[in-house]
């Protein structure tokens, strides 16, 4: 009788089966080195790496400017400061004693005194009576009967009783703001005119009032 062999299945011998089960074993420990020594790598690589470094260093000096005003009047010869803290510069407008059809004109300068430019104008007028209270009685008439003119002049010279003199004694005229320098320094003259109109009310008589005018510069 013929023996039949399955050809297709044949068993592996036993050096094979030794052989196949250390191969992954073999093969994860080459990989594990291999990583290992990677690691080891990237961190000699890093460890060894010299900076060179180099600065460039600036600084600079900063400062502030200054701005302020001074003013003088027919009477004062040097510019000073009448600020809020200052004495106020007496406006020598000869304005004692006043009666109807009289007019009166004084200029006030202003420059620049510190190192920077701007602008200054007429922004307020104030109106008291010799004790700085609000005016009553003739003070008041006195106050509603006056009217005053103030401009911007070319010169003291200019400035004249010839000038307008229409407006409110309480009323700010609408000027242009004039510009101040500082080289060459520049001066600006307000002409300021006061006049009792000839129809002034009977009970100004003997009235007393004090205008403050007040002149605002502004740096640019």
């Amino acid at each position: 009788m013929a023996v039949e062999r399955d050809l297709g299945a044949v068993s592996p011998s036993r050096r094979e089966r030794r052989t196949a089960g250390r191969r992954p074993a073999r093969a994860f420990r080459r990989v594990r080195a291999l990583l290992a020594g990677g690691l080891v790598l990237g961190v000699g690589a890093t460890m060894t790496i010299a900076a060179w470094t180099d600065q460039e260093i600036a600084t600079s000096a900063v400062s502030a400017g200054t701005f302020s005003i001074v003013s003088r009047s027919d009477t004062a010869t040097a510019f000073a400061s009448h600020g809020p803290t200052e004495t106020v510069l007496t406006v020598p407008l000869n304005a004692g004693g006043l009666w109807p059809g009289q007019t009166r004109a004084a200029y006030v300068q202003v420059q620049a005194s510190g190192t920077l430019p701007g602008t200054v104008n007429l922004t307020g007028v104030a109106v008291t009576n010799n004790a700085n209270g609000t005016p009553t009685g003739a003070d008041l008439a006195l106050q509603d009967a006056l009217r005053v003119g103030i401009s911007v002049v070319a010169a003291p010279a200019n400035c004249t009783t010839a000038l307008p003199a229409t407006g409110a004694l309480t009323a700010v005229p609408a000027l242009t703001a004039q510009a101040l320098t500082v080289g060459p320094v520049n001066t600006i003259t307000y002409c300021i005119v006061l006049t009792l109109p000839t129809d002034a009310a009977t009970t100004a008589q003997g009235g007393a009032v004090k205008p403050t005018w007040t002149f605002t510069g502004t740096t640019n």
